[in-house]
């Protein structure tokens, strides 16, 4: 999927407008990264479409050769995948804002002395500076599950981490399972939202992000838009989420 295309969108009225968060003017893009280099937040770079990712920093963004240098990875083999990759996709939240943007090939270069990456800079870049939806974990103690009818030939379960008007979070079950690319869509897609009914909807990946959890063990938490979502599921979600919402509350009293 091109910049453009994963920039625009495509869904109901309700869903996140990506194109108002969308920085496309080379000197936003060069003072925003340059932000988040100085910054030294770490930056997950998610290449080999979706299947391998680093974690690195960005040392150094070039205004003339319109550039952008990021620290070496600690794992060789998934350097190397990066750098066969064609299509690199850079997520990080420095202070809460979420910055995405999609690069092409990478390689290698020196950078005072040691090993780095070097990529073309990107021609867009997405700035998300609040979020457009109230979001509520959903209980661990009663799972909700997301089914997805049409993965991969067969039915899946992924527990839902959270829920929005606008979207959806989702545990992967492994690191490497397949699918789920940023830009992918899921046309059959339901969640029993007892008691108030079964919410059926179009999913699209929005962003992926590696996490580990108190135990110790990685895994990947997977954000979804929600497409073309009919006013009968928007309701459906808001009494879930104020349900949700007043049991919460209740409980801290």
């Amino acid at each position: 999927m091109s910049q453009e295309n994963h920039a625009s969108e495509t869904g109901h009225a309700s869903t996140l407008d990506l194109a108002k968060y969308t920085l496309s003017s080379p000197v936003e893009i060069i003072h925003h990264l340059k932000a988040i280099s100085k910054s030294g937040f770490m930056v997950t770079v998610f290449s080999n479409k979706g299947k391998t990712f680093v974690l690195t920093r960005f040392l150094a963004v070039d205004a003339q050769s319109q550039t952008l240098i990021f620290d070496w990875g600690s794992d060789e083999e998934t350097n190397q995948k990066m750098m066969a990759s064609e299509r690199n996709v850079f997520v990080c939240s420095p202070d809460g804002v979420k910055t995405q943007f999609i690069t092409g090939q990478v390689h290698q270069v020196s950078y005072e002395g040691s090993p780095a990456f070097e990529v073309d800079l990107p021609t867009q870049v997405i700035k998300l500076q609040r979020r457009e939806f109230f979001r509520i974990r959903t209980p661990a103690g009663s799972p909700l599950l997301c089914t997805i009818d049409d993965y991969q030939g067969a039915p899946i379960d992924l527990q839902v981490f959270d829920i929005s008007l606008g979207g959806l979070a989702l545990w992967l079950p492994e690191l490497t399972t397949p699918g789920f690319d940023i830009g992918q869509r899921y046309p059959a897609c339901h969640i029993d939202l007892r008691p108030f009914g079964q919410l059926h909807s179009i999913l699209e990946v929005r962003h992926r992000l590696p996490v580990q959890l108190r135990n110790g063990q990685d895994a990947v938490r997977v954000g979804c838009t929600y497409l073309n979502l009919p006013t009968q599921m928007e309701n459906l979600i808001q009494r879930y989420v104020g349900q949700l919402e007043r049991e919460r509350r209740a409980m801290t009293r």
